[in-house]
C-alpha cells in the first residue's frame, strides 16, 4: 500500500533532524508496517493555498489513501485565509485526489502561551471544527489529532519550545492515529 502525507512542516518533521527537516512520520509508520510506503509531502510554513500549488505532484503520486494535514499555517494572522478559503481549498484537494481516497488531519493543539507563538489557540479551534464539519458533509475520514493531543495528560509537552511543532512523542501519537485509519480503510 502506497500513502502520502501532504501538509506543512509538521508533516515534513521541522526540527527533527539535522538540517530541519525530518522522515520521522515515515520512519514510524513504516517501521510498524512494512507494507506500507509513505511519501510525505510537507512544505515548511505551506497553508491550504499553497498546497493547491503543490496538488498536482500529490495526486501524480496515484497512492492509495491520502492524508491530508493542513491548517496550522492558515490559522495563523500572518497568512490571511479565512475559514471558508480554507474549507474551499480543502474541498479541492479532496476532489483532486478523490474522496474515496482522502482522510483529512485537523490542525494540531498549539501551545499559545510561548512567547514565539504568532497564533491563538481559539483561532486554531475554529480551523479544526472547520476541517471535521467539511469532512462529515464531505462523508470522509478525519483524524482528529488536536483532540487527541488535548486529552493527553499534558498537552503542552506534546510540543517542542515553539509551541508549535512534535515531539518525537507526538509523532508517534500521529503514526498510530494514521495506522488506525488504515486499518478502518482496509476493513
Amino acid at each position: 500500500m502506497k500513502i502520502t502525507i501532504f501538509g506543512d512542516s509538521v508533516t515534513n518533521g521541522f526540527g527533527m533532524d539535522e538540517g530541519g527537516s525530518s522522515t520521522i512520520l515515515a520512519r514510524l509508520i513504516e517501521q510498524k508496517r512494512p507494507d506500507i510506503k509513505v511519501i510525505l509531502y510537507g512544505m515548511n510554513g505551506d497553508d491550504t493555498y499553497g498546497a493547491l500549488f503543490r496538488l498536482k505532484y500529490v495526486a501524480q503520486e496515484a497512492a492509495d489513501l491520502n492524508f491530508v494535514f493542513f491548517g496550522a499555517n492558515d490559522a495563523s494572522p500572518y497568512h490571511l485565509i479565512r475559514l471558508q478559503e480554507f474549507q474551499d481549498n480543502l474541498a479541492q484537494i479532496i476532489s483532486r485526489l478523490g474522496p474515496k481516497k482522502t482522510i483529512l488531519i485537523t490542525p494540531p493543539f498549539y501551545n499559545d502561551d510561548e512567547p514565539m507563538h504568532y497564533s491563538k489557540l481559539s483561532e486554531v479551534k475554529l480551523f479544526r471544527q472547520a476541517t471535521i464539519d467539511l469532512a462529515e458533509r464531505k462523508g470522509i475520514q478525519v483524524i482528529d489529532i488536536f483532540q487527541t493531543m488535548s486529552e493527553h495528560e499534558n498537552p503542552k509537552g506534546l510540543l517542542r519550545a515553539d509551541g508549535i511543532h512534535f515531539t518525537p512523542e507526538t509523532y508517534e501519537l500521529l503514526a498510530e492515529e494514521i495506522l488506525r485509519s488504515i486499518k478502518e480503510f482496509v476493513q
